[in-house]
């Protein structure tokens, strides 16, 4: 069944504009409206943010408060997430508020908005700060069944949702794991309750290996099979590929070099701390720093270990708008170094979790892919005929 295509303007009563009071006046942030940045849209419905404004502040600035149960779609920094907001809330100028005429579903404009977040991402513009325009928004053409049908859909997606926070629940738990473990062992590393020898992160690197970029006006150079990433592709304990792919030549003529299977994968800009080991040889990009152990160090021990420090590294992070840590300082990093038959044991129980891990991912890569068979299946109409023939309906 094909729904009906209309734009997101004819559905509209409003588009509400966001904007950020003065941070120097400091009464205008005792209030009690919460205002929310894009980074703020993390869940389906939104009710707080981390900060909080007086209605003067409203007033003198170029915020808006959305009111309960309009959309908040990301239009800058972040384009294309979108939410419902739970409660009145301010926001700044990277969302947008849709105020929904009646008969239209908020929680079913959403979803459908959220499936078309390749075609927002496909139009912005900007040089640093990557945006969509208001006109643009106004455009976007979304499916638009009848209301019963749009309630129906939103059940269904919701139930599928459950199934997926439900497991990132567990994801997050047992990402704290390792974390946990390496304390237990060894100590907060800060502290070194055990006395364990501290030593520097050069003095046990063999080899720091910097990343770059291949000109993407080169075609060919990403029609190879070296697998390349950059800092948003670190995102498990070991990474065997990425989302892009280089050729030789691409390697040879760009400032981007392979860190050989085995050895440490460090963000040192956009998103600086995350750090986790090679599972194949892989090239890196500017965001990464390769670190090759010497002899006699454990990797998984390290990797743990400069986890620990991520506060550390955070700290000391330089720039005015990409943030990134220098590799001198990358090389003074401090980690405590036990005799390495401590480290084996750590890194034996490591390979326990590892393999729970693994089961974990999978099972994660088989609910989002039910979760956006089920999206595609919902917008064609599809996904309400087949659960209208299970219940024997009609319509």
């Amino acid at each position: 069944m094909e729904w009906p295509h209309i734009r997101l303007g004819d559905v509209a009563q409003e588009f509400i504009s966001g904007g950020t009071p003065s941070t120097r006046v400091e009464h205008y942030w005792t209030g009690d409206i919460p205002w929310i940045t894009g980074a703020d849209v993390t869940d389906n419905v939104i009710v707080s943010g981390r900060k909080w404004l007086t209605q003067e502040a409203i007033e003198d600035s170029a915020t808006h408060v959305v009111p309960k149960g309009a959309i908040l779609l990301v239009t800058r920094t972040g384009v294309g997430k979108v939410a419902k907001a739970g409660a009145d809330i301010a926001i700044s100028q990277d969302l947008t508020g849709i105020v929904l005429k009646e008969g239209t579903n908020a929680d079913f404009v959403a979803a459908a908005i959220r499936q078309k977040t390749r075609n927002l991402l496909d139009i912005q513009q900007g040089a640093i700060i990557k945006g969509v325009l208001r006109k643009d928004v106004e455009k976007l053409e979304i499916p638009l069944p009848p209301l019963s049908e749009q309630r129906r859909i939103v059940e269904i997606l919701d139930q599928a949702d459950l199934l997926r926070r439900r497991r990132a629940e567990a994801d997050a738990k047992t990402e704290r794991i390792l974390p946990a473990l390496f304390i237990k062992m060894f100590g907060d590393p800060a502290a070194n309750p055990m006395g364990w020898p501290v030593v520097q992160l050069g003095d046990v690197a063999q080899e720091f290996i910097s990343g770059g970029t291949p000109s993407t006006r080169v075609e060919h150079y990403w029609t190879g099979d070296i697998p390349w990433i950059t800092g948003a592709d670190v995102t498990d304990n070991v990474i065997v590929s990425g989302r892009k792919w280089l050729t030789q030549e691409a390697i040879e003529d760009s400032a981007t070099h392979v860190v050989p299977k085995g050895a440490i994968l460090l963000v040192t800009r956009t998103g600086v701390g995350k750090v986790a080991k090679a599972g194949a040889d892989i090239a890196i990009s500017q965001d990464l720093t390769g670190i090759v152990l010497k002899e006699g160090t454990n990797v998984d021990f390290v990797v743990a270990a400069i986890r620990q420090k991520t506060r550390n590294l955070l700290d000391i992070q330089q720039g005015a708008i990409i943030k990134g840590v220098l590799r001198k300082d990358v090389e003074k990093l401090e980690i405590p170094l036990p005799e390495l038959p401590i480290q084996q044991r750590f890194a034996n129980s490591v390979a326990g979790i590892m393999k729970l891990e693994a089961n974990r991912s999978e099972s994660h890569r088989r609910l989002e892919t039910l979760f956006q068979t089920s999206l595609y299946r919902a917008f064609s109409g599809d996904l309400t005929a087949s659960w209208r023939e299970a219940q024997n309906l009609s319509g």
